[in-house]
């Protein structure tokens, strides 16, 4: 491995390392995710998720989901012109690669793969939650998981808050729990979406330090400078 590599791997490492409380509950559960699968099935598993609910979930989850709608990284990245126009241009680069990845797989690769709705149409009776309509086509991966993971994620690495990286995770798994919940998605789909994020999201983000230029890391400011300050001074 050349020395190149050795640092780009160490670099990596340390945005995993500098973000442990976001990146390893993120392993541990999808890896729990993983075994469940495993053992029921991704519809198997969707079925007995599907058989609980409660009033409260209805609703907590129909609101919750909307956090992963497309609009979302957009308003991030006009966020974040305010603080610097690195930042604003990683994560733009970072969600339009893992909206890309996630369109070719649904629409290319995977197009056969439906909705828990159509699924299980003529096998089995499953719950919808009231006022939700869940899509019908193109089931994997989830794309709102993608995109929820992948603006949470962003966000814990510019937090120096540990306790809030881990918050900023629990928040990102509930949304993407939320199209289990609603029918929207299999698990799988949940967890594949998932990894694509983190994935994608990390290296970007590494490779975005490495752009040496004075003009990157400068920001919208809401205050104009005044030229004639420092005459006056």
């Amino acid at each position: 491995m050349s020395i190149f590599s050795l640092k780009k791997a160490s670099g990596i490492l340390k945005v995993i390392q500098d973000n442990k409380n976001f990146i390893v509950p993120f392993f541990l559960l999808s890896t729990y995710l993983l075994f469940l699968i495993g053992i029921h099935g991704s519809a198997g598993l969707f079925l007995n998720i599907n058989s609980y609910n409660s009033t409260f979930a209805d609703h907590f989850f129909y609101y919750l989901t909307d956090l992963g709608d497309g609009f979302v990284p957009y308003f991030l990245v006009i966020i974040l012109l305010f603080v610097s126009f690195r930042e604003s241009l990683t994560f733009l680069t970072a969600s339009s690669i893992i909206s890309i990845i996630v369109t070719l797989l649904k629409r290319y690769y995977f197009p056969e793969f439906d909705r828990p709705v159509v699924y299980f149409e003529f096998t089995e009776v499953i719950r919808h939650v009231p006022a939700f309509d869940p899509p019908l086509l193109y089931s994997f991966p989830s794309g709102h998981t993608a995109t929820v993971f992948s603006v949470f994620l962003y966000l814990s690495i510019l937090s120096k808050n540990q306790y809030l990286k881990f918050v900023l995770f629990c928040t990102a798994a509930l949304v993407s729990f939320s199209r289990i919940y609603l029918s929207a998605h299999f698990p799988l789909d949940v967890f594949v979406g998932s990894y694509i994020a983190v994935s994608i999201t990390i290296p970007i983000y590494y490779f975005s330090r490495q752009i040496k230029n004075p003009w990157i890391d400068k920001k919208i400011e809401l205050r104009p400078k005044n030229p004639f300050r420092k005459q006056i001074l």
